[in-house]
């Protein structure tokens, strides 16, 4: 057999072998295969995929008698170019540290899961509510099979047809025993996800329920008057006149929107509207819609009312002349509580179709604002459009433990900010305990929204109990806002999820597998949920390698091991890693406010470094290097803690050039003699809080105030052990 191979780029790599196959090499662990039937390739991306690989890969060919083989240090391709479809007989892909190969058709028996539609009703649900395959695999491999035959055409803003229908399309990724890479391939492949508004980290009311604007107010005020902390205020689809469909505004409800938006803002607070694509009859603009008449002006022609998804003068109508309009009137982000498309585009995936417009209406807005949008989650290539909705849940027991694999296992494919019906969307008042160990999960996970179908999820209307948990963990959820915002810009950067998976950081253990009630936040906590009835729930937890810190309880776990522990209905169990910083801020009524104060809480080992990261938190410019980031070096030994606070790196328009810090350090049962700030003494106390004042602690916790620091200075923090 007489092979053709032509080189035909460098950055990517890019081959072509016998006219009919076409291999792009992204990465070590990331290969593109191609087959056209008539020799012809597109180079636009696919609806899909935004590549921003740009260097060279180090890589072997080799050429035999009947075979193509590319290879590279993670994974060997062989290709047998029979001029033939990719098939279980001339395709093979071999990954070399697991020794593993795998050919058209082989089933993966070890991935590790992915996402799904949402959880409606789960266990029940709907039929196409499986989850898909995730990135990660314990055979080190994940195929992606791309079936759709439209690309996206850049100067038509819209789509096109691939030149050969006869076509396989195949992305397969070969990382083996390196996980990470492969979530840093999936993202410069597939897309980044958006690093959120900073106020999406706080706690989000939302209630299917007809709201007036003044009891929207009123309900505002009363969880402020109850020192609760509040970001986004969700207004569900009652807002509108037609209930269902229409965008005229319910003037019965809301008499001037403007108005009341402009109130929500003056509060800072932040809102959304729920619309509903492809629900029933959602779609149709009602006879007496002021609408139909502005998208009239854009489509002479127009005879039926109703956007259609598959014609872009429609979508861009729909999108100009309604959705960016609301979004400059003052609404913050969509809620797209719908599944589908009317007159949809065969082979393209509706949610991810209809979220991808949604998302691209808050860019249209014109004010530079982080898009964002609810909805349930499209796929691959959603990952681009947070947060993700997962629909409506029993208010079960069943359901609460399912959220937490759930939520994790999503980060696997991108889904990184799952929002939940905290108490469940279904049935009416909950038990205070399922309301309580919901609730906890809640102020733990990505995303924290109450939510329900009418039922009270209003934490005064429960108990004293309730109330008072509740304010104890939505205001460590707040402190915590520094550390979960730093997670969420390494997510940008390398598509790491928040919440993980044990085996994302201990891929080695094989019982960090098997653990699925329990999950990470970042690499420095780890989170053991109650998920079952009883005032001390016990369950058995999984300590991976290294020294674990109760951050309410006494005890420092070692690991690797397992371990029976009894959960108080008052406790969340939260664990820090002996070798963390936990960077937090003090507890505000809203996440508005610049950061004026920062305390980091380090837990030292023989040598911790840490990268603090802060932007302006609400516009797109830290896409452009408008950032600062400051490194924490920390240094232990038997005789004294040392503490290095470099001076910041970077900048962004509104940064204080001068800030509070505090320092708490975990001391074990050590005694301090000295401290030494920059080489003077300097006076220190034990904590009996931690984190920003939030936590009561049982730990020895040295702090260290040291006041207002220019941020371009380097601090030296020297503690001496007796």
């Amino acid at each position: 057999m007489s092979i053709s191979i032509n080189k035909i780029s460098s950055k990517p790599v890019k081959y072509i072998i016998n006219s009919n196959y076409r291999f792009t090499l992204y990465s070590s662990s990331l290969i593109r295969a191609e087959y056209s039937k008539k020799g012809l390739f597109d180079d636009e991306n696919t609806l899909i995929t935004e590549p921003t690989f740009n260097e060279e890969v180090t890589h072997q060919i080799k050429e035999t008698k009947d075979s193509f083989l590319l290879s590279t240090d993670k994974f060997e391709l062989k290709l047998a170019p029979d001029g033939k479809q990719f098939d279980i007989g001339n395709l093979f892909f071999i990954i070399k540290d697991k020794k593993v190969t795998w050919q058209p058709g082989v089933i993966d028996d070890k991935n590790l899961g992915g996402a799904m539609l949402d959880l409606y009703k789960f266990p029940g649900g709907r039929a196409e509510e499986r989850f898909t395959e995730g990135l990660i695999s314990k055979n080190g491999y994940f195929i992606y099979r791309e079936h759709c035959e439209f690309l996206w055409d850049k100067e038509k803003n819209w789509i096109r047809k691939r030149q050969d229908y006869q076509f396989q399309d195949w992305y397969l990724f070969g990382y083996g025993n390196n996980y990470k890479c492969a979530f840093l391939d999936y993202v410069k492949l597939f897309g980044k996800i958006p690093v959120p508004p900073k106020w999406v980290f706080g706690y989000w009311y939302s209630k299917w329920h007809k709201f007036k604007d003044v009891e929207i107010l009123e309900l505002i005020k009363k969880i402020r008057d109850l020192d609760i902390p509040l970001d986004v205020f969700v207004v569900d689809t009652d807002w509108r006149k037609n209930v269902w469909n229409g965008y005229e505004w319910n003037k019965e409800l809301f008499p001037e929107p403007k108005g009341f938006l402009q109130e929500l803002k003056r509060q800072n607070i932040h809102t959304c509207l729920n619309d509903h694509p492809g629900y029933r009859y959602s779609d149709e603009l009602p006879l007496d819609d002021p609408y139909r008449e502005k998208v009239k002006s854009r489509i002479p022609d127009l005879t039926d009312y109703r956007i259609k998804w598959s014609d872009s003068r429609y979508v861009y109508a729909w999108l100009k002349e309604i959705f960016v309009k609301f979004l400059k009137d003052g609404v913050d982000f969509w809620w797209v509580d719908g599944w589908g498309a009317a007159d949809r585009i065969e082979d393209v995936a509706q949610q991810l179709w209809v979220n991808k417009f949604y998302f691209e209406a808050a860019k249209m807005a014109g004010d530079n604002r982080r898009p964002m949008i609810l909805s349930r989650w499209g796929g691959i290539g959603a990952q681009k459009y947070p947060i993700q909705f997962s629909g409506d849940t029993l208010s079960t027991y069943e359901t609460l433990k399912y959220q937490i694999s759930f939520t994790h296992k999503g980060g696997n494919i991108g889904a990184a900010y799952w929002s939940h019906d905290i108490g469940g969307f279904a049935g009416g008042k909950i038990t205070d305990e399922l309301f309580m160990r919901w609730l906890q999960f809640g102020c733990f996970a990505p995303i924290m929204r109450t939510h329900s179908s009418g039922g009270d999820r209003q934490v005064w209307n429960y108990s004293e109990k309730v109330l008072e948990n509740f304010k104890k963990y939505i205001k460590i959820r707040y402190a915590l806002f520094p550390y979960f915002y730093n997670l969420s810009r390494e997510c940008f950067d390398t598509g790491l999820p928040l919440m993980r998976g044990l085996y994302l950081e201990y891929p080695n253990d094989k019982n960090s597998y098997t653990n699925d009630e329990e999950y990470l936040i970042g690499n420095s906590m780890l989170v053991a949920p109650a998920y079952g009835p009883g005032d001390n729930f016990e369950r058995q937890v999984y300590f991976p390698k290294g020294s674990w810190i109760s951050l309410e309880g006494n005890s420092i776990v070692k690991g690797p091991c397992y371990k029976k522990i009894k959960v108080p209905l008052e406790q969340i169990p939260v664990y820090i890693k002996k070798g963390s910083v936990i960077p937090t801020k003090p507890v505000k009524e809203n996440l508005s406010e610049k950061i004026s104060e920062i305390e980091f809480n380090i837990f030292p080992d023989s040598k911790t470094e840490f990268s603090y990261y802060e932007d302006d938190g609400l516009t797109e410019n830290y896409k452009n290097n408008e950032f600062i980031t400051q490194k924490i070096e920390v240094f232990e030994s038997k005789k004294e803690i040392k503490i290095n606070i470099l001076p910041v790196s970077g900048k962004y328009k509104g940064c204080p050039e001068e800030i509070n810090y505090k320092i708490n350090v975990f001391l074990n049962k050590r005694k301090p003699k000295t401290v030494l700030v920059d080489y003077s003494k300097k006076e220190f106390k034990f904590a009996k809080k931690i984190f920003s004042e939030t936590i009561n602690t049982k730990h020895k916790i040295l702090n260290i105030d040291l006041g207002h620091c220019e941020r371009n200075e380097e601090i030296n923090i020297v503690i001496k052990l007796g």
